[in-house]
C-alpha cells in the first residue's frame, strides 16, 4: 500500500477514539449550562440597571428642563409632535402625552402661524433652523406666554427632511419685565418734567429729553458732569447744604430753585430729589425731577409789583401812629390817628390802648399776648401787618391794616402800632384781587392747553423697514385744535390719524385729549378704520354736542406685510396719494364730521401700496392760507409742490420744511391765521 493512501477504516476508528476521548460528560454540560445562565443573569440584571439609569437620566432631565422653565419636543416633518418632555405642562399646561401626534399649529395663536410656518420653511432650506426666536404659545388655560425657541432641522440620506428637534425656554416673566421696563422708561422720556438721575457722587447719569427742552443741554453735555452746572449764583450755599443734608440721609428734598440754561438764561424750577434704593433698601443713585415754574414766577412776580404798586399808593394816605408801654397805656397818639379813631391826642395820652380802640371781644386775647411776650419774648402777631377790626369814638367798629413793633428801651419795652383805614382799600383790593385773579387763571388756562397738545402729539418719526412717517404741526396761536399720530399698535399695522377740533384755546385742547383717550380706548377692540371712527363718534357725541364743537378725522390703517392700505373719513381733507408716474390722487371716503350726528356710517376704502408711493394727509390751515391779495395758497399749489419732491425723492422732514417756508413767503409772515398741521408717509 502507497503510505500516502489513507484506509478509510482506521480513520474512522481513529476518528471515533478522539471524539470519545474530547467528549464531555453529562455533569460538565450541567455545568456549562449552569454558568452560561448565571451569564445571562449577570447581562439581564446589568441591562435592567441600564434601564432604571436611564429613566433616573429622563427624569432628572426633565425635572430640570422643568426647573428652567425649558421644553425639550421633536416634531415630524409635517409638524407633529413626536416626542416633549414633562416640563410642557409647566409651560402650556399640558401633560406630554396629550401632544404626541397632535399639530404645533393648535397651541400657536391663529396671528402667528403663518410666520412661523415661514420661518420653519426657510430654516429648512437653509438648513440651518433658528435660534433666539421669540415664540407666543396658547396656554391651556388661556393666557398667552412667551418662550425663546431654538430648533434644527433633521435629515435622511436621501436629504429629506425627517423632524424637526429643539428646546423652548419660558420667558414670559421676563418679557413682562421688559415690558414694564420699557413702559417707564418711555414714561421717562415722555414726561413734561426734566428728570436727571445720577449716581451717589452726584454724577450725571442720565437725562430725558424734557430735561434738554428746559435747559438746553444736550445728553452727551452733562453726562458724567455734576448738576451744580446748573447753578445760577442766585441760590444761597445754605440752600445748597441742606438739600445734600436732605438725600445723603435717605430722604427726599423738595424746594424752589433758581438755576441757569446753557444759554444763560435763568430760570425757576419746584425741584424734588430723592434717593433711589436697591432691593436691599440701599441708596444707589439720586433721582431729580425739575418742573418748570418760570412762568408762575413770572406771574407771582408781577402780582408783587402791582401790589407793591397798590401798597404805595396807600402808603400816602395818612396813617395813624401810636406809643405804647408795657402797661398798654398810650404814650403817644398823632394827627392821623385823631382823624381815624376820633379821639384827640390829650384825651387818650395815658388811657388804656385796649379800652380806647380795641372792640370788647378782642381785648383779653390782647392783654393775653402782650404778658406772654413780657414773660417769654415771644409774640406772634409781633412785627406782622394784621388785619382787624378797630373801634371808633362813636363806637362803629372798621377795618384797619396794624403793624405793632416792640422796642426794647433799658428794662422795659415800647411797642409803637402802624394803622391804616382800609375802609376804601379793601373795596380797591377786591376790585384788584378779581382782576388778578382773572388774568393769572387765563394764563394758567394757555400754559394748560400748551401741555395738553404737545402731549398728544407722536415724540419721534414712526421709521420701520417698508415705512417712515413723519408729522408736525405749528399752532396758529398758543394752542389750536390740529391733531395727529401714528402707532404701530399690531406687528404688522400701523394706524395713522389726522384731526382738526372746531375753534382754538383750551376747549378744543381739552376735546382732542379726550379724543385721543378715546382713540386709544379702541385699540383692544381690534376694529376695522370705519368700525373705529364710528365708535369714537358714538364715544365723542354727548359732549361734543354739548360743547357746541366738532371735529373732522381721517383715519388710516397700512398693512407692512401686504402693502394694503385701509382708510375712512369723517369729514376731514382726503388725503393724497402720490406715485410715480401718475397724477396726484384724493383718497376720499363718505362720512359725516364727529359730534354732529350720533349714528353714522363710515366708508372704508382700500388701496393697495408700492414702493416709492407717497401719502400726504393735511389740515385746511395749509390751503386756505391767504396771502396779501386775499388769495388761497390753493390744493393746486399744494400737489405741484409735493409732486416736485416725491419725483425728485426728497425725504419727509425736507417735504415738510420746505412746504412751511412756502406758507411763509407765500403770506410773508412767520405765523398763519390757522393752524398747519401734516403727516407724510413714505413706502420704502
Amino acid at each position: 500500500m502507497n503510505e500516502r493512501e489513507v484506509d478509510p477504516i482506521r480513520t474512522e476508528s481513529d476518528a471515533e477514539h478522539k471524539l470519545a476521548r474530547g467528549r464531555p460528560t453529562e455533569q460538565a454540560l450541567r455545568q456549562r449550562f449552569a454558568n452560561l445562565e448565571e451569564r445571562l443573569a449577570q447581562q439581564s440584571a446589568k441591562l435592567e440597571a441600564i434601564k432604571a439609569a436611564l429613566k433616573e437620566s429622563e427624569e432628572r432631565f426633565n425635572q430640570i428642563a422643568a426647573m428652567t422653565g425649558e421644553w425639550i419636543w421633536e416634531q415630524d416633518a409635517e409638524g407633529r409632535y413626536t416626542y416633549c418632555s414633562a416640563s410642557v405642562n409647566v409651560i402650556l399646561g399640558y401633560p406630554w402625552r396629550e401632544l404626541i401626534g397632535r399639530f404645533y399649529g393648535e397651541f400657536v395663536p391663529s396671528e402667528d402661524q403663518q410666520a412661523l410656518r415661514l420661518k420653519l420653511r426657510k430654516g429648512a432650506e437653509t438648513e440651518e433652523g433658528f435660534q433666539h426666536l421669540i415664540r407666543r404659545y396658547q396656554h391651556r388655560n388661556g393666557h398667552l406666554i412667551f418662550t425663546e425657541s431654538t430648533a434644527v432641522p433633521i435629515f435622511d440620506d436621501q436629504h429629506q427632511l425627517l423632524k424637526w428637534r429643539g428646546i423652548d425656554r419660558d420667558i414670559t416673566a421676563t418679557r413682562q419685565a421688559d415690558e414694564l421696563v420699557f413702559k417707564l422708561s418711555r414714561a421717562l422720556e415722555q414726561s413734561p418734567n426734566a428728570i436727571l438721575i445720577s449716581d451717589l457722587d452726584g454724577n450725571i447719569e442720565y437725562v430725558n429729553p424734557a430735561f434738554t427742552r428746559l435747559t438746553g443741554y444736550k445728553p452727551e453735555e452733562v453726562i458724567g458732569k455734576n448738576p451744580r452746572l446748573l447753578q445760577s449764583g442766585k441760590t444761597s450755599l445754605e440752600q445748597y447744604r441742606r438739600l445734600w443734608d436732605t438725600i445723603t440721609a435717605g430722604r427726599e428734598w423738595r424746594d424752589e430753585i433758581q438755576d441757569r440754561k446753557k444759554n444763560g438764561e435763568l430760570y425757576w424750577a419746584l425741584e424734588s430729589i430723592a434717593p433711589i434704593r436697591n432691593a436691599a433698601s440701599n441708596p444707589t443713585h439720586f433721582l431729580a425731577i425739575q418742573q418748570d415754574i418760570t412762568e408762575r414766577k413770572r406771574v407771582e412776580a408781577a402780582l408783587r409789583e402791582s401790589e407793591a404798586q397798590t401798597r404805595l399808593i396807600i402808603q400816602n394816605a395818612l396813617d395813624a401812629i401810636i406809643l405804647m408801654d408795657a402797661d398798654e397805656l398810650i404814650t403817644d397818639w398823632n394827627p392821623q390817628a385823631e382823624k381815624i379813631f376820633g379821639w384827640n391826642r390829650n384825651e387818650v395820652l395815658g388811657s388804656s390802648l385796649a379800652d380806647t380802640i380795641i372792640p370788647p371781644r378782642y381785648r383779653q386775647a390782647h392783654r393775653q399776648g402782650l404778658q406772654r411776650f413780657l414773660k417769654t419774648g415771644e409774640g406772634p402777631v409781633l412785627s406782622k401787618r394784621l388785619e382787624l377790626s378797630a373801634l371808633h369814638r362813636d363806637g362803629n367798629e372798621f377795618p384797619v391794616e396794624l403793624t405793632v413793633s416792640p422796642l426794647k428801651v433799658g428794662e422795659s419795652y415800647v411797642f409803637s402800632g402802624f394803622l391804616r383805614d382800609l375802609t376804601q382799600r379793601k373795596e380797591a383790593e377786591e376790585a384788584i384781587r378779581r382782576a388778578r385773579v382773572k388774568l393769572a387763571v387765563s394764563r394758567n388756562e394757555m400754559r394748560i392747553a400748551q401741555q395738553i397738545q404737545e402731549s398728544l402729539f407722536p415724540p419721534a418719526p414712526l421709521i420701520l423697514p417698508t415705512v417712515e412717517i413723519r408729522g408736525y404741526c405749528l399752532p396758529a396761536t398758543h394752542v389750536g385744535g390740529d391733531y395727529f399720530d401714528y402707532f404701530q399698535w399690531q406687528d404688522e399695522a400701523v394706524d395713522i390719524v389726522i384731526a382738526d377740533v372746531s375753534g382754538h384755546s383750551v376747549g378744543p385742547a381739552l376735546l382732542m385729549a379726550e379724543t385721543r383717550s378715546a382713540l386709544k380706548a379702541q385699540f383692544h377692540l381690534h376694529r376695522t378704520v370705519a368700525d373705529t371712527l364710528s365708535g369714537l363718534n358714538e364715544a365723542l357725541y354727548e359732549d361734543l354736542d354739548r360743547s357746541d364743537h366738532f371735529i373732522t378725522m381721517g383715519y388710516l390703517r397700512y398693512d407692512t406685510a401686504t402693502g394694503q392700505l385701509a382708510y375712512a373719513n369723517a369729514g376731514h381733507i382726503p388725503p393724497l396719494l402720490f406715485r410715480q408716474g401718475q397724477p396726484c390722487r384724493q383718497l376720499d371716503a363718505d362720512g359725516l364730521v364727529l359730534g354732529v350726528k350720533l349714528d353714522v356710517i363710515f366708508e372704508e376704502r382700500l388701496v393697495n401700496l408700492q414702493r416709492g408711493d407717497m401719502i400726504f394727509l393735511y389740515t385746511d390751515g395749509i390751503i386756505e392760507t391767504e396771502n396779501q391779495k386775499g388769495e388761497c395758497f390753493g390744493i393746486d399749489r399744494l400737489c405741484d409742490l409735493l409732486n416736485q419732491h416725491h419725483q425728485m425723492g426728497s425725504e419727509p422732514q425736507e417735504i415738510i420744511t420746505t412746504i412751511i417756508e412756502r406758507l411763509q413767503a407765500f403770506c410773508h409772515r412767520k405765523t398763519f391765521e390757522d393752524d398747519v398741521t401734516m403727516v407724510v408717509v413714505k413706502i420704502l
